[in-house]
């Protein structure tokens, strides 16, 4: 999976040592050809910062984030809880609008309100917010955000930690989105997450998706989250932004999947550091709207990669939200 450069580019990247700079590939019959391969033929090997394609992540146009100062992160209370035995956090990323993007949509107003059942959250990061329509509403209460959003044709979301005081209580911690009209609620159990992100369809095209983790400090894990192209039914690649468990940029994951001659379905792909440092192949199937893969550093099985997927016929318009996670988290 190396495609050569253009010699105009390759005279103005930087020249680094024993770095293999595998480029996404674009182009059905080469995907066709890598799925054959181990590791969809991805390697172990350093690459070039984002694998030396910036302009085809800049032409993803992946939705940004930035941090958030949440007030409540200081509250008394909730510091007390992240240091409190038996108390259960989540560390989760929270996406809502069209997935896949469709640039004939209408806008929709997400504008509302996030509740939980019981204990406290504290908002960490947005997505794709914009200063026009979009902004999260001063804090009033621990178990309660409010906030505006606009959508069209993509998606916002939010990263939010949510600490639960009573896990083993018989009646599961609950996460509610509610519209500010109460004309549209969307309920979400967050012990589902464990069996991978979670999908509400909101109707229209609308999707409300979470992905997260039980928060464990000893391990490492976090999100991934970026474009999905299909360049045939069931085959194409996807590109993405890999964050760590406070939704941060750590790096950056590209692969590709479809199906192999033998009939299955699998995925592959590779994930480096924000420098390029080689992190991780993916080894793993997709089927009907999700995948799941192995993570597999240079030792062997590391961790595990769980997703949800939604098909586009263009580079801006497929999407995918994942969890991923070192074997320990669920050690500890």
């Amino acid at each position: 999976m190396r495609i050569q450069l253009p010699l105009a580019l390759l005279a103005v990247l930087p020249i680094a040592a024993c770095v293999d700079s595998e480029q996404p590939v674009d182009d059905l019959d080469e995907v066709q050809a890598e799925i054959e391969k181990e590791n969809g033929g991805y390697t172990t090997t350093d690459d070039l910062a984002a694998f030396g394609a910036e302009g085809l992540y800049a032409a993803a146009a992946i939705e940004g984030d930035t941090a958030v100062v949440d007030e409540l992160e200081r509250d008394p209370t909730i510091i007390a809880m992240g240091g409190a035995a038996g108390v259960e956090a989540h560390d989760l990323i929270l996406v809502w609008g069209q997935l896949p993007a469709d640039p004939t949509s209408a806008a929709r107003d997400w504008s509302g309100e996030l509740r939980l059942s019981r204990g406290a959250m504290v908002v960490r990061r947005r997505i794709a917010f914009e200063a026009a329509t979009d902004r999260v509403m001063p804090r009033t209460s621990r178990d309660l955000i409010e906030f505006r959003s606009v959508t069209r044709p993509a998606s916002d979301g939010l990263v939010l930690r949510v600490f639960d005081p009573s896990p083993a209580d018989a009646d599961p911690i609950r996460l509610t989105y509610t519209s500010a009209d109460r004309s549209r609620t969307h309920t979400i159990e967050l012990r589902r997450l464990a069996d991978g992100p979670v999908v509400v369809d909101a109707g229209e095209g609308d999707r409300l998706i979470a992905a997260g983790r039980r928060r464990n400090d000893a391990c490492r894990h976090g999100a991934m989250r970026g474009r999905w192209h299909a360049l045939a039914p069931n085959a194409g690649v996807y590109l993405g932004i890999v964050a760590n468990a406070a939704g941060e940029p750590i790096g950056h994951v590209r692969g590709i999947y479809g199906q192999r001659r033998n009939g299955d379905s699998v995925l592959f792909g590779k994930f480096i550091a924000r420098d390029g440092r080689f992190t991780g192949i993916l080894d793993g199937h997709f089927n009907n709207g999700r995948f799941e893969a192995r993570w597999l550093d240079r030792a062997g099985d590391h961790g595990v990669v769980h997703g949800a997927y939604f098909e586009g016929a263009t580079l801006r318009a497929g999407g995918f939200v994942a969890r991923w996670a070192e074997t320990s988290c669920d050690a500890n």
